[in-house]
């Protein structure tokens, strides 16, 4: 009832309004949007690479999985600012679309899944990352679950 209330009220202000009625708002947001995309899924599938010894298999999991933390963690912050613009521009349409629900429940389990499995191999030090096969699947389930997420957002614009 808290998320209806503030969809209404976001679509409402000033900004969600002028996101609506402009010609070119949503599109640029949008562009911005996928720019971050880009940059996360793309550590995202890096990381996830090299727990697969797919990539990057000169240097070690945990330091792969270090330096690419801040650009995981950078994509995420502006995808979801961007994403919250997209929302504001009609948030009805979003908020009664079964598409956008399971897109958000499954980008939901798959940040805290992704991040708590990237920061766990980013912690240890070469020597100390053991338990690969629990890695390879985690990485594999990742992977699985983003493939999801980006399908449920290409439904989106669909139901």
């Amino acid at each position: 009832m808290l998320l209806l209330r503030l969809s209404h009220w976001l679509g409402q202000t000033h900004l969600g309004i002028y996101i609506r009625d402009s010609s070119y708002a949503f599109p640029a947001i949008e562009i911005v949007h996928l720019l971050f995309l880009a940059i996360f899924a793309g550590a995202i599938l890096l990381a996830d690479l090299r727990l697969l010894n797919l990539g990057f298999t000169t240097q070690s999991a945990s330091r792969v999985a270090r330096e690419l933390l801040p650009l995981t963690l950078g994509g995420v912050i502006g995808m979801f600012l961007s994403g919250l613009l997209m929302y504001a521009g009609g948030p009805m349409r979003y908020y009664h679309n079964p598409a956008f629900q399971v897109k958000m429940a499954l980008f939901a389990i798959a940040l805290v899944g992704h991040f708590t499995l990237q920061i766990i191999v980013a912690r240890k030090d070469s020597d100390q990352v053991r338990h690969e096969a629990l890695l390879k699947a985690g990485a594999i389930a990742s992977l699985l679950l983003w493939f999801a997420v980006g399908f449920a957002g290409r439904v989106i614009g669909y139901v």
